[in-house]
């Protein structure tokens, strides 16, 4: 450590899951040293009485936690639609796509809005703000369909310099209003340009910067309904061309699905998606380690979890909104245990709160209601299922 490089160093309970299921930290306190640059120096296990009196030697302030204080890495929110911030906590008792659901009357209104970029401008910071006041310190991001506002957003995260941000411009050529929905030919060009301006400008903010990038573009259609085959397949080609991942809606509710069978004839959702995305090369070769990040996935159907796997695609666990729409949960540890891997999300709008500490009590939540489907005697074995879960039946991966 060259103390002349430090800036200030902590001193508590440093907590982590280094690996899938495992947890460190809470038996020792450590000594982590930040140096000027905003990146680790060095980590010291115990009380590390000798480096502390050096920094408090040299004037390099050393926070010291209590006993019931812990420090943990930032949050990951993997699935966040940041345009739908000013509704938040509205629509939750609407279904999904119905003429008057949720997306008709919150989400396409308020997407749409962000065409003024005075607006999406001040949405966009203010939403930044939020997250990294909730220590969310990396997000993916939906934007809109609208090349300049998602452009605004891309530079209102690097002027912040934070969160880190995976940001996609939204892609719809079918199924939306007016105001959102844009040609084949438009989606696929505002799209690469969007790639192109967000590699150029996160690669010189603040200065020439080295991989990974602060900020980086993903490729986003909306979902299977407001995408046509021709859009995906090009969207598919841009991705492999520019080794960006890819983002998207699968499977989320019983509505949804039953609309994309209606498109997509004789092929599941993840059929659909992945066959007409199929230009991209092997997930090996993709730094972040998955292909595709695909929001919900609660109704799928038995043997889409394997396609996933074999397709390097993972999955944006939502909780909360998932209680709301998709009217189900989401078996974790049986898709984790399959070798599907599943991230955390908010889904703000759909989700009404920005924290991922309620995403995460959601999904503890979520974790206890499959087990309700199998109590002997219970409630839903005497009097069945309400009618309006028996439409949605057929779409749920049963596991036991």
């Amino acid at each position: 450590m060259t103390l002349s490089s430090a800036a200030f160093a902590v001193h508590g309970f440093c907590v982590d899951t280094p690996d899938f299921g495992s947890l460190r930290g809470l038996g020792e306190r450590r000594l982590i040293v930040v140096g000027k640059d905003g990146r680790i120096q060095q980590v010291e296990v115990g009380e590390a009485g000798e480096q502390r009196r050096a920094l408090a030697a040299a004037g390099i302030p050393v926070r010291e936690f209590g006993e019931k204080e812990l420090l943990v890495p930032g949050f990951i929110d993997t699935h966040i639609h940041l345009p739908q911030f000013p509704y938040t906590g509205a629509g939750i008792d609407k279904p999904l796509m119905a003429e008057d659901g949720f997306l008709a009357k919150y989400a396409f209104p308020t997407e749409s809005s962000m065409v003024n970029l005075d607006s999406a401008k001040y949405v966009y910071n203010e939403a930044l703000k939020v997250l990294l006041t909730n220590g969310t310190t990396t997000a993916l991001i939906y934007g809109t369909t609208h090349l300049d506002a998602s452009k605004t957003l891309v530079e209102a995260a690097l002027a912040l310099q934070g969160p880190r941000a995976f940001v996609g411009k939204v892609c719809a050529d079918r199924y939306c209003p007016d105001a959102l929905v844009e040609t084949t030919a438009s989606s696929l060009r505002d799209t690469e340009d969007f790639v192109n301006f967000t590699q150029k400008v996160a690669r010189q903010s603040p200065e020439d910067q080295k991989p990974p990038f602060l900020v980086q573009p993903v490729i986003t259609p909306r979902f299977l309904p407001t995408c046509s085959p021709e859009l995906l397949k090009g969207l598919g080609e841009l991705a492999a061309k520019y080794n960006c991942i890819i983002q998207s809606h699968m499977s989320e509710s019983v509505d949804e699905v039953a609309f994309s069978s209606q498109l997509f004839p004789g092929k599941t959702d993840a059929q659909a998606s992945f066959n007409l995305l199929a230009t991209l090369p092997d997930a090996t070769n993709f730094d972040p380690g998955a292909v595709f990040v695909m929001g919900h996935c609660v109704q799928l159907q038995k043997g889409e979890e394997e396609l996933m796997r074999q397709r390097g695609a993972a999955i944006a666990h939502c909780p909360l909104s998932n209680f709301f729409f998709a009217k189900g949960a989401l078996p974790v540890k049986q898709l984790v245990a399959r070798g599907v891997k599943i991230g955390l999300g908010t889904d703000v709008a759909g989700g009404y709160s920005p924290s991922m500490l309620s995403s995460m009590r959601a999904a503890v939540l979520a974790s206890k209601t499959l087990q309700f489907c199998h109590v002997p005697n219970g409630a839903l074995e005497k009097f069945g299922p309400a009618d309006e879960q028996k439409d949605g039946a057929e779409h749920d991966l049963s596991y036991t």
